[in-house]
């Protein structure tokens, strides 16, 4: 949805956005049917419905060892079809979120290498040219892409 904006190499070599510590769990995407029943044949992943919506429960133990995505291939990276994809996965490093007075609005993760200072220019554009628009209609279909706010983020 951003390639307009970067290159997957840079995504490729990073994959921040599909492996979380388990202070990051919060951010899991939520998957359609399709997926979850995917997940379900992976008995280390464990998949829990939120309004007819499904997110992932990664196995986290006592060594707090960050985890993949269990549709992350390390040398391929996403294996799922682009139509069973979570929005919120097409969408990063942006997110909906809450701002002062409550209304979601977008919100670039600070952390991605693939969205230097000198991108947000195009980044804006691309919200203004109706990608912002799609992200609030995602949001009223699937309120679970409306995430609380983080410091790690800031508004654009």
């Amino acid at each position: 949805m951003l390639s307009s904006i970067f290159t997957g190499a840079v995504c490729a070599q990073c994959r921040n956005c599909c492996i979380f510590e388990e202070q990051s769990a919060w951010e899991l995407p939520t998957f359609c049917k399709a997926a979850a029943e995917r997940l379900r044949d992976l008995p280390q992943y464990r998949v829990q419905e939120e309004n007819g919506r499904y997110r992932i429960t990664l196995p986290y133990d006592e060594s707090h060892a960050a985890q993949r995505c269990p549709f992350l291939d390390p040398s391929a990276g996403c294996t799922l079809p682009a139509d069973e994809k979570p929005f919120a996965c097409s969408l990063w490093p942006v997110r909906l979120m809450p701002d002062a007075d409550g209304k979601p609005v977008p919100a670039l993760y600070q952390g991605c290498p693939a969205m230097p200072e000198e991108k947000l220019p195009a980044l804006r554009a691309l919200l203004d040219g109706g990608l912002r628009d799609r992200i609030y209609a995602e949001a009223a279909c699937d309120p679970s892409i409306i995430l609380p706010y983080h410091p790690n983020y800031r508004y654009i």
